[in-house]
Parts: structure tokens; sequence; C-alpha cells
């Protein structure tokens, strides 16, 4: 599916920090290899993600890397982030991987919203758009959250705050995601880009005011730095693969 504020493209600058932003896709044998040298060369290394760009469940190349870290005898936690559409079939597959998190990129529970929040979404081979995709994308959203915490996966929730869309959703999006089994929920402020780079920024107390009304249904987690997907170490200290 395809975000209002997505572009899903690539690039070599190094000074461009967004989520799902990557210099280049690494082929499975590169992230093997590359994964397995950053793990032996800094032993603090606790956990390996797939993020992006693009949606990890539904490349046969994301399961193959993870078989080949698992075959490689790699114990370190993996986290995978995906927009949830496709989690509840794949739930399965990832307990024999042993993913331990989902980040799911949910940023409403109301279809109406939705609507306007994606511009369209493939369904089984079918193109779809307007409030008949955005009722297909949130009910299998929370079918998919539900279906990882039920088999024992942490589930966390990110959520792109965008002003003038979903800022009155935050409220009935937290209490619908903790229903569904997540254990906690990542509201971010929108880094705008794409086909709708003029939407607007949300201040610094429009985020508190979010996070503090969400909090009353799910744990908040405020510490995210918003990393691009190439990136190696800890948030701050983090360098460019």
């Amino acid at each position: 599916m395809k975000c209002i504020f997505c572009d899903h493209n690539l690039g070599s600058s190094c000074h461009t920090s967004k989520p799902g932003y990557a210099s280049r896709v690494l082929t499975p044998e590169e992230a093997i290899e590359r994964t397995m040298r950053e793990l032996c060369e800094d032993p603090k290394l606790r956990i390996v993600a797939i993020s992006g760009p693009g949606e990890p469940l539904a490349n046969r190349e994301s399961y193959a890397t993870l078989q080949g870290l698992r075959d490689r005898g790699m114990d370190a936690k993996i986290c995978l982030s995906t927009n949830g559409t496709l989690l509840e079939e794949a739930v399965g597959m990832l307990c024999d991987l042993d993913v331990s998190t989902v980040s799911v990129s949910m940023s409403t529970q109301s279809f109406d919203i939705a609507s306007n929040l994606y511009e369209w979404a493939i369904v089984n081979g079918r193109i779809m758009q307007g409030v008949d995709m955005a009722r297909e994308i949130v009910t299998r959203q929370l079918r998919g959250i539900r279906s990882a915490a039920d088999a024992g996966i942490c589930v966390k929730v990110n959520t792109i705050l965008i002003p003038e869309l979903n800022s009155n959703d935050m409220v009935s999006l937290s209490q619908r995601i903790s229903d569904a089994g997540a254990q906690i929920q990542n509201i971010v402020p929108l880094v705008s880009c794409g086909a709708k780079s003029n939407l607007r920024v949300p201040s610094t107390r429009e985020l508190d005011l979010a996070r503090s009304s969400a909090s009353s249904n799910i744990q908040q987690f405020i510490y995210c730095r918003q990393c691009r997907s190439d990136v190696v170490g800890i948030p701050g200290r983090d360098r460019v693969l």
C-alpha cells in the first residue's frame, strides 16, 4: 500500500534521516554477511531489524535473510517492521524464525481517515482505493496485531501524527490497538515528503498532547529518533552502513 507521506525512494545521501530510508537495498546474502560481521565486531548489538524500504512481509528476501541468519547461529533478537496488512498470514512463519517483536505502522482506526491517509493498496492482486481500501487495511491491521500478540510476539504500533488528518483519532486508535493486544505505541511526528510534502508537521505541544491522551489506553514509547533503515549502533551514536 502507498501512504500519502512516503516516496519509497532510495538515495546515496548520508545526511538524509527518515524512517524507511536507505541508500540501497541489500540482497539476502549481503545482509547476512554484513549482519554477522557487525555482531562479531560489536557484542553490544543485541537487536537485528528489517524495516524497509518497502513492506518486508511482501518480499521473499526478508524471510530468506532471517532464515539465513538463524542458520548461521545468530542469537540476537529480531524485530520486523510492517504495515500490518499481511501480518496475520505471516505469524506462523515469523514464529518459526523466532521473531520476537513486530512494529506495525498504523496511524488511524477510522475508515474515513484511512481513505485519505493511503493513496492505494493492492489486495489479492486487486488495486483498491477509497473507503473500501481503508476498511480492508484497518481490518487487516487489527487482525494482524491480534494474531501476533496471541502467538506471543511483542507488538509495538508506530503511529504518524499528522495534525490536520488524524490528531483527533489518537484516543480511539490507542484503545483499539490495546484491545487487539499491542503492548506499546510509538507516536512520532510526520516527516513530510512525497506527494504530500506540504502537510504540516506537528508542534511539540501537539505531539505531547497526542501521547498523553493515548497513554490512558496503552504505554507510550517516547525515545524514538526516527532512524533510517540502514544504520547500525545505539540511536544517537549510530552510523550509516
